[in-house]
Protein backbone atom coordinates (compact mmCIF):
# COMPACT_ATOMS: atom_id res chain seq x y z
CA UNK A 1 0.00 0.00 0.00
CA UNK A 2 1.16 3.51 -0.82
CA UNK A 3 -0.26 6.77 0.54
CA UNK A 4 0.55 10.12 -1.03
CA UNK A 5 -0.29 13.63 0.09
CA UNK A 6 0.12 16.78 -2.02
CA UNK A 7 -0.45 20.50 -1.40
CA UNK A 8 -2.54 22.69 -3.73
CA UNK A 9 -0.55 25.85 -2.92
CA UNK A 10 1.76 25.50 -5.93
CA UNK A 11 -0.90 24.35 -8.38
CA UNK A 12 -1.43 26.66 -11.35
CA UNK A 13 -4.77 26.59 -13.13
CA UNK A 14 -2.85 26.22 -16.40
CA UNK A 15 -1.86 22.69 -15.30
CA UNK A 16 -5.38 21.60 -16.26
CA UNK A 17 -4.11 21.47 -19.85
CA UNK A 18 -2.04 18.43 -18.88
CA UNK A 19 -5.18 16.45 -18.03
CA UNK A 20 -7.68 14.55 -20.13
CA UNK A 21 -10.86 16.12 -21.48
CA UNK A 22 -13.12 14.66 -18.79
CA UNK A 23 -10.96 16.06 -15.99
CA UNK A 24 -10.63 19.47 -17.67
CA UNK A 25 -14.41 19.70 -17.98
CA UNK A 26 -14.74 18.77 -14.31
CA UNK A 27 -12.30 21.56 -13.38
CA UNK A 28 -14.35 24.06 -15.38
CA UNK A 29 -17.52 23.18 -13.47
CA UNK A 30 -16.02 24.42 -10.19
CA UNK A 31 -16.46 28.10 -9.38
CA UNK A 32 -13.96 28.57 -6.54
CA UNK A 33 -10.25 28.66 -7.37
CA UNK A 34 -9.25 26.28 -4.55
CA UNK A 35 -11.86 23.74 -5.72
CA UNK A 36 -10.39 23.95 -9.22
CA UNK A 37 -6.88 23.44 -7.80
CA UNK A 38 -7.96 20.40 -5.77
CA UNK A 39 -9.54 18.90 -8.89
CA UNK A 40 -6.41 19.58 -10.97
CA UNK A 41 -4.14 18.13 -8.29
CA UNK A 42 -6.28 14.98 -8.01
CA UNK A 43 -6.03 14.65 -11.78
CA UNK A 44 -2.24 15.04 -11.76
CA UNK A 45 -1.92 12.41 -9.01
CA UNK A 46 -4.18 10.04 -10.94
CA UNK A 47 -2.08 10.54 -14.07
CA UNK A 48 1.17 10.05 -12.15
CA UNK A 49 0.23 6.95 -10.18
CA UNK A 50 -2.23 5.18 -12.48
CA UNK A 51 -0.84 6.03 -15.91
CA UNK A 52 -3.12 4.85 -18.68
CA UNK A 53 -4.92 2.22 -16.63
CA UNK A 54 -8.62 1.96 -17.43
CA UNK A 55 -10.80 3.37 -14.63
CA UNK A 56 -14.21 1.75 -14.14
CA UNK A 57 -16.97 2.40 -11.59
CA UNK A 58 -19.07 0.07 -9.46
CA UNK A 59 -22.84 0.38 -9.00
CA UNK A 60 -22.35 3.00 -6.27
CA UNK A 61 -20.00 5.12 -8.39
CA UNK A 62 -16.76 4.07 -6.69
CA UNK A 63 -13.91 3.97 -9.23
CA UNK A 64 -11.61 0.96 -9.59
CA UNK A 65 -8.97 -0.20 -12.05
CA UNK A 66 -9.22 -2.88 -14.71
CA UNK A 67 -5.65 -4.06 -13.97
CA UNK A 68 -6.38 -5.36 -10.47
CA UNK A 69 -5.07 -2.40 -8.47
CA UNK A 70 -7.27 -0.33 -6.18
CA UNK A 71 -7.15 3.37 -5.37
CA UNK A 72 -9.06 6.09 -3.59
CA UNK A 73 -8.82 9.88 -3.37
CA UNK A 74 -9.90 12.40 -0.75
CA UNK A 75 -9.27 16.11 -0.30
CA UNK A 76 -9.77 18.78 2.31
CA UNK A 77 -8.30 22.23 2.87
CA UNK A 78 -4.92 22.49 1.13
CA UNK A 79 -4.34 18.77 0.66
CA UNK A 80 -5.27 15.94 -1.67
CA UNK A 81 -4.77 12.38 -0.40
CA UNK A 82 -4.18 9.48 -2.79
CA UNK A 83 -4.26 5.84 -1.61
CA UNK A 84 -3.08 2.98 -3.82
CA UNK A 85 -3.14 -0.73 -2.94
CA UNK A 86 -3.54 -4.33 -4.05
CA UNK A 87 -6.91 -4.75 -2.32
CA UNK A 88 -10.03 -2.66 -1.77
CA UNK A 89 -9.09 0.65 -0.17
CA UNK A 90 -10.81 3.79 1.11
CA UNK A 91 -9.38 7.01 2.50
CA UNK A 92 -10.53 10.28 4.02
CA UNK A 93 -8.82 13.50 5.03
CA UNK A 94 -10.54 16.23 7.02
CA UNK A 95 -9.22 19.63 8.03
CA UNK A 96 -9.77 20.21 11.72
CA UNK A 97 -12.55 22.74 12.28
CA UNK A 98 -15.17 23.44 14.89
CA UNK A 99 -18.28 21.29 14.81
CA UNK A 100 -20.88 20.54 17.45
CA UNK A 101 -19.35 17.10 18.00
CA UNK A 102 -22.15 15.55 20.06
CA UNK A 103 -25.06 16.91 18.01
CA UNK A 104 -23.44 16.04 14.68
CA UNK A 105 -22.20 12.70 16.02
CA UNK A 106 -25.74 11.60 16.85
CA UNK A 107 -26.61 11.66 13.14
CA UNK A 108 -23.82 9.29 12.05
CA UNK A 109 -22.43 7.41 15.08
CA UNK A 110 -23.95 4.32 16.69
CA UNK A 111 -24.37 3.92 20.46
CA UNK A 112 -20.88 2.51 21.10
CA UNK A 113 -19.25 5.26 19.06
CA UNK A 114 -21.29 7.92 20.88
CA UNK A 115 -20.22 6.47 24.24
CA UNK A 116 -16.60 6.70 23.11
CA UNK A 117 -17.13 10.29 22.02
CA UNK A 118 -18.91 11.33 25.22
CA UNK A 119 -16.24 9.78 27.44
CA UNK A 120 -13.35 11.43 25.58
CA UNK A 121 -11.40 14.34 27.06
CA UNK A 122 -10.88 15.56 23.48
CA UNK A 123 -14.32 15.29 21.93
CA UNK A 124 -13.47 17.24 18.78
CA UNK A 125 -10.36 15.16 18.09
CA UNK A 126 -12.28 11.95 18.76
CA UNK A 127 -15.10 13.13 16.48
CA UNK A 128 -12.74 13.58 13.51
CA UNK A 129 -10.96 10.29 14.20
CA UNK A 130 -14.29 8.43 14.18
CA UNK A 131 -15.66 10.40 11.23
CA UNK A 132 -12.65 9.81 8.96
CA UNK A 133 -12.46 6.12 9.92
CA UNK A 134 -16.16 5.67 9.13
CA UNK A 135 -15.83 7.49 5.80
CA UNK A 136 -12.78 5.45 4.79
CA UNK A 137 -14.46 2.18 5.82
CA UNK A 138 -17.64 2.87 3.84
CA UNK A 139 -15.57 3.88 0.82
CA UNK A 140 -13.44 0.74 1.13
CA UNK A 141 -16.58 -1.39 1.27
CA UNK A 142 -17.60 0.27 -1.99
CA UNK A 143 -20.93 1.65 -0.80
CA UNK A 144 -20.04 5.06 0.59
CA UNK A 145 -22.95 6.77 2.31
CA UNK A 146 -25.44 4.82 0.19
CA UNK A 147 -25.34 2.67 3.32
CA UNK A 148 -26.35 3.90 6.77
CA UNK A 149 -23.33 5.31 8.58
CA UNK A 150 -24.59 3.82 11.85
CA UNK A 151 -24.51 0.29 10.41
CA UNK A 152 -20.72 0.07 10.72
CA UNK A 153 -18.70 0.38 13.93
CA UNK A 154 -15.28 2.07 14.00
CA UNK A 155 -14.57 2.03 17.73
CA UNK A 156 -11.67 -0.32 17.03
CA UNK A 157 -9.32 -0.49 14.05
CA UNK A 158 -10.95 -3.63 12.61
CA UNK A 159 -14.48 -4.12 11.32
CA UNK A 160 -15.72 -7.57 10.34
CA UNK A 161 -18.75 -8.41 8.21
CA UNK A 162 -19.76 -11.43 6.14
CA UNK A 163 -16.41 -13.14 6.65
CA UNK A 164 -14.40 -10.09 5.60
CA UNK A 165 -12.08 -8.01 7.77
CA UNK A 166 -11.52 -4.32 7.13
CA UNK A 167 -8.48 -2.73 8.78
CA UNK A 168 -8.20 0.97 9.60
CA UNK A 169 -5.37 3.33 10.51
CA UNK A 170 -5.46 7.02 11.46
CA UNK A 171 -2.81 9.74 11.29
CA UNK A 172 -3.00 13.25 12.74
CA UNK A 173 -0.75 16.05 11.49
CA UNK A 174 -0.94 19.82 11.78
CA UNK A 175 -4.72 20.51 11.79
CA UNK A 176 -5.69 17.50 9.65
CA UNK A 177 -6.91 13.99 10.36
CA UNK A 178 -6.32 11.17 7.87
CA UNK A 179 -7.83 7.68 7.98
CA UNK A 180 -7.31 4.79 5.57
CA UNK A 181 -9.15 1.47 5.40
CA UNK A 182 -8.06 -1.65 3.53
CA UNK A 183 -8.78 -5.36 3.36
CA UNK A 184 -5.05 -5.88 3.97
CA UNK A 185 -3.33 -4.81 7.17
CA UNK A 186 -0.22 -3.52 5.42
CA UNK A 187 -0.27 0.21 6.17
CA UNK A 188 2.93 2.21 5.70
CA UNK A 189 4.36 3.92 8.76
CA UNK A 190 4.30 7.29 7.06
CA UNK A 191 2.32 9.10 4.40
CA UNK A 192 4.57 10.27 1.56
CA UNK A 193 4.44 13.98 0.76
CA UNK A 194 4.90 14.58 -2.95
CA UNK A 195 5.81 17.90 -4.57
CA UNK A 196 4.10 19.48 -7.55
CA UNK A 197 7.27 19.15 -9.66
CA UNK A 198 7.15 15.36 -9.34
CA UNK A 199 3.58 15.32 -10.63
CA UNK A 200 4.15 17.46 -13.71
CA UNK A 201 6.38 14.93 -15.43
CA UNK A 202 5.57 11.28 -16.02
Amino acid sequence: MKLFLADISKIDLEYAQLLNKERRERVERYRLVDDKKRCILAGLMTRRFLGNAEILKNEYGKPFLSDGRFFNISHSGNYVLFALGKSEIGCDIEKFHYVTAVRTGKTVFNDDEMNLLLSSADRLGTFFNLWTKKESLLKCMGEGFHRSAKSVDVCSDVFEEKGKSFFMKTWNFSDYTVSVCSEENDFPKLIEFIGTEELLFQ
